[in-house]
C-alpha cells in the first residue's frame, strides 16, 4: 500500500479510498497503480504522523508542491488533510494543493472552504459536466441532485478565498460540446480550466 507516491516530479498523498462518487472514468477501476505507487489501495487510513513520516523519507526538493490526491476523495478526511497541510508548510515550506471532487462541504456537513483559506494554496476541482443531469450520469454521486449545485458553490467560494483554482474535466468522458461548455463556465467563474 502506498501512502505517498511520486508522479513526475510531484509527490501525492493518498489519505483514503473512500469517495461518494463512482465516476465512469475512474482510474482505480482499471489499475491499482499510479506514478511510482505499488498499490493505492490502503489497508488502513494513515494517521497524520504516518503521512509526515513518509514525507520525511523522500527528497521533496524537486517537488514544487505536495498534493492531496489518491484513490479516494481527500475531503473524506478533511480535518486530517488540514493538519497535514499545516505541518507540511511549517516543516518543508512547500505549497499544498488539494485535488477534489468539490463535494467536501456535503461530505462534512459544513462549509469547509473558510477553513481552507491560508492552509491550502491551490485547489483542483473535478467539474466533469456542464449540468446536473450529465454530472450525475458521469459521476454517479451518492448525493444525487444535491451534488452539482454544491460543486458550483464550492468553486465560487474557493475563487474568493484561494489564489489558485482550477476546474477540470476528463477528456473523452463527455461530448466535445459539453467540454466546451465547461470551459465557458470556468471562464465565467474566473477560474482556470484543464482537460485531464
Amino acid at each position: 500500500m502506498s501512502i505517498l507516491y511520486r508522479y513526475g516530479s510531484t509527490y501525492y498523498i493518498n489519505m483514503t479510498n473512500r469517495c461518494p462518487c463512482r465516476c465512469v472514468f475512474c482510474v482505480r477501476d482499471s489499475t491499482p497503480r499510479l506514478g511510482d505507487a505499488d498499490s493505492l489501495w490502503l489497508d488502513h487510513e494513515p494517521t497524520v504522523d504516518e503521512v509526515m513520516d513518509e514525507l520525511r523519507k523522500v527528497d521533496l526538493s524537486k517537488s514544487r508542491e505536495v498534493v492531496f490526491c489518491g484513490y479516494g476523495e481527500p475531503t473524506e478526511r478533511f480535518d486530517d488533510v488540514l493538519e497535514c497541510a499545516r505541518r507540511i508548510k511549517a516543516e518543508f515550506g512547500k505549497p499544498v494543493r488539494l485535488d477534489t471532487n468539490g463535494l467536501g462541504s456535503l461530505i462534512n456537513g459544513r462549509d469547509i472552504v473558510p477553513e481552507m483559506e491560508g492552509v491550502i494554496d491551490s485547489v483542483s476541482i473535478s467539474l466533469n459536466a456542464p449540468n446536473s443531469e450529465e454530472y450525475q450520469e458521469v459521476s454517479r454521486s451518492s448525493f444525487g441532485a444535491e451534488a452539482y449545485p454544491a460543486i458550483l458553490e464550492f468553486i465560487r467560494e474557493c475563487r474568493e478565498r484561494i489564489s489558485g483554482v482550477t476546474v477540470s474535466v476528463v477528456g473523452g468522458s463527455i461530448s466535445q460540446e459539453s467540454e466546451d461548455e465547461c470551459a465557458r463556465m470556468a471562464q465565467d467563474m474566473n477560474v482556470r480550466f484543464r482537460v485531464r
